[in-house]
């Protein structure tokens, strides 16, 4: 898989225009607050709808911006195809997805591209918070198991119904025997999530302790503790449910926690080595792509500073798949130097754009 280029509007400071990509690496340098981190959300955003740095859609329009729109060239398997995601702000928050210029939902525009980011600035994996943490596993889940976002969509309508009727219960405009075909909705629905996020849990770790293993790393006793919230005795909790007019067991109270030796990873260790774990939980993703899809997915590593092992990140790098298409980013040109391993582009970006691009062999 690899993007050949990418065209945004009204994304962040991002200048309007074309930028075309290395096949193998690309590596973006730039003052801090020029725009290198915002050209990898951008390609972040083509790929899953989403940030990688925040959960606020309204940061991401140019300021007064009443839309933005991203579109980029993606080959896979030989074919080309353009895929475009477009957002607009106000109340109404439309988004528009398309390939080839013909509008698609949601999971078939998912499908057509796969994207992992590691950034030095968000370690919501170990630092977190719960939900972080769930969105952490739900994304990985949702790059390997096609229908897993169809899933949680169903899920998250089940459960909004559900506590409607809870609070609809609670000011007595139903009875709670309406409960029952519900229950039975929300733990079928959960049970497919849950076994899911069980699963995969156990494979992420298993590929991390693996790649850490395999270069040596001293942290390398890292547990992925998933602890699901069970909703099979719900008629148990009716009455609690009911006086809280919501839904209190199920995914979205699901329990994750990085953990070393019994501790909270964020507890026992330093800034350096949470990074450091958090960038080998993202190479243990790739992994997992790798060995379920067969390809490897556009990687994106942002602000790579010196708090990481560079040399321990040089070897991973090396021992990617070959067709791997890297994209990293740091303010240091002395850090990217250090990545110089093969083929690459290096991009210089300032006020949002690129000023020079130059290919090294």
């Amino acid at each position: 898989m690899k993007l050949l280029s990418l065209t945004s509007e009204n994304f962040r400071n991002l200048s309007p225009g074309e930028i075309s990509f290395h096949p193998l690496a690309n590596l973006i340098v730039g003052r801090n607050g020029q725009g290198k981190t915002n050209l990898l959300e951008a390609i972040y955003l083509l790929g899953t709808t989403r940030s990688f740095r925040t959960t606020r859609v309204g940061s991401l329009f140019r300021f007064d911006s009443p839309n933005l729109f991203v579109s980029g060239i993606l080959e896979r398997e030989g074919l080309q195809r353009t895929l475009s995601a477009g957002l607009e702000g106000g109340e109404g928050r439309r988004r528009v997805l398309m390939i080839n210029g013909e509008k698609v939902a949601l999971s078939p525009y998912l499908e057509a591209s796969s994207v992992v980011a590691y950034s030095a600035a968000r370690l919501d994996a170990i630092r977190g918070t719960p939900e972080e943490r769930r969105r952490f596993l739900d994304r990985g889940i949702a790059s390997v198991q096609r229908g897993y976002v169809g899933q949680l969509s169903r899920y998250m309508r089940v459960l909004r119904q559900r506590n409607a009727l809870l609070s609809d219960i609670a000011h007595h405009r139903q009875s709670a025997a309406t409960l029952d075909a519900w229950d039975d909705e929300l733990i079928d629905a959960a049970g497919a999530i849950h076994r899911a996020r069980s699963a995969y849990a156990d494979d992420l770790a298993q590929a991390h302790e693996e790649i850490v293993r395999s270069h040596g790393y001293h942290v390398s006793n890292l547990k992925i503790s998933y602890q699901p919230s069970l909703t099979d005795e719900l008629s148990k909790r009716r009455q609690q449910e009911i006086r809280a007019r919501m839904s209190l067991a199920g995914p979205q109270r699901d329990l994750v926690e990085m953990l070393i030796d019994g501790r909270p990873a964020a507890e026992v260790l330093s800034g350096g080595e949470q990074k450091m774990t958090v960038l080998f939980l993202k190479f243990a993703k790739v992994e997992l792509l790798r060995r379920r899809t067969g390809e490897s997915p556009l990687l994106l590593l942002d602000d790579i500073d010196a708090e990481l092992d560079l040399e321990i990140l040089q070897k991973l790098l090396l021992n990617l798949p070959e067709q791997t298409q890297l994209f990293a980013t740091s303010a240091k040109d002395s850090i990217l130097a250090r990545l110089e391993t093969g083929p690459h582009r290096r991009l210089s970006v300032e006020n949002g754009r690129v000023t020079s691009s130059q290919d090294f062999t």
